[in-house]
């Protein structure tokens, strides 16, 4: 990826503005802070769309039917199965970025350690303050391997943290290759990944779709904003005229 310095001078955009380039720390701080609060702000404008329609009990009722219908669809087999992917979002996500990061900060590679431990740790301590915020009650239908589950349930934590978390390792993947084919597969088993944990959070009935739609929304807010945030630092090397490996 080529950057021309005379264009970006000329640019209006603020990570383009002559603030940013005097001061780049500040501005980044200003660029997470703004980034989190606006990334919040989804999950607050989605709640407000739908308290705005005329029968608001829309939302809910469609909440409870496609909950209904996975209970009455669902099976032990079922259940076994999709509560083991449904790791993939909690115990088994944590573990693969705590090996990415750990492998980065081996490598003394400070930017794409930097990127992974802000977008995944931003990204949990979002929905932390989302959950509190919103304090949603789980479904009372959620099957018995998560019923243990004490914690406020609006966004879905499972969906933002996939969203944002495999979303930022299959950035880092795709940046790194040249052939499309193989970006595009790359992108396409993430997404893939990301709907299916989701799915499995819906399907054991511990998150209602608004919750897992919600997450979705507000993840993928903060992602951007991380994703923009390193390409900012990435420009000012090449700018600088250092290397950059991508």
């Amino acid at each position: 990826m080529q950057f021309v310095a005379g264009a970006h001078h000329s640019s209006r955009k603020p990570w383009n503005s002559r603030f940013a380039s005097l001061h780049p720390r500040v501005y980044l701080a200003i660029h997470y802070l703004v980034g989190f609060v606006a990334a919040g702000a989804i999950a607050w404008l989605i709640v407000g769309v739908a308290n705005m329609v005329p029968d608001k009990s829309l939302i809910a009722e469609i909440d409870d039917a496609v909950t209904n219908w996975m209970t009455q669809h669902g099976s032990d087999g079922g259940d076994s199965m999709f509560s083991a992917i449904s790791l993939l979002g909690g115990p088994l996500l944590v573990v693969i970025v705590a090996t990415v990061a750990g492998t980065f900060a081996t490598r003394r590679d400070w930017r794409r350690f930097a990127l992974v431990a802000v977008t995944c740790g931003g990204g949990l301590l979002l929905n932390a303050v989302l959950r509190e915020t919103f304090r949603r009650a789980h479904p009372l239908d959620a099957t018995a391997f998560v019923t243990a589950a004490q914690s406020w349930n609006f966004p879905s934590g499972h969906a933002m943290n996939a969203l944002v978390c495999y979303g930022v390792l299959a950035y880092l993947m795709i940046a790194g290759l040249s052939r499309s084919s193989a970006r595009s597969s790359i992108g396409i088993a993430a997404g893939g990944l990301i709907v299916l944990v989701g799915f499995t959070r819906i399907y054991l009935g511990v998150h209602f779709l608004s919750d897992v739609v919600t997450g979705y929304a507000a993840g993928a807010v903060w992602l951007l904003v991380c994703i923009a945030a390193y390409q900012f630092v990435r420009m000012r090397y090449v700018v600088a005229g250092a290397t950059v490996s991508v």
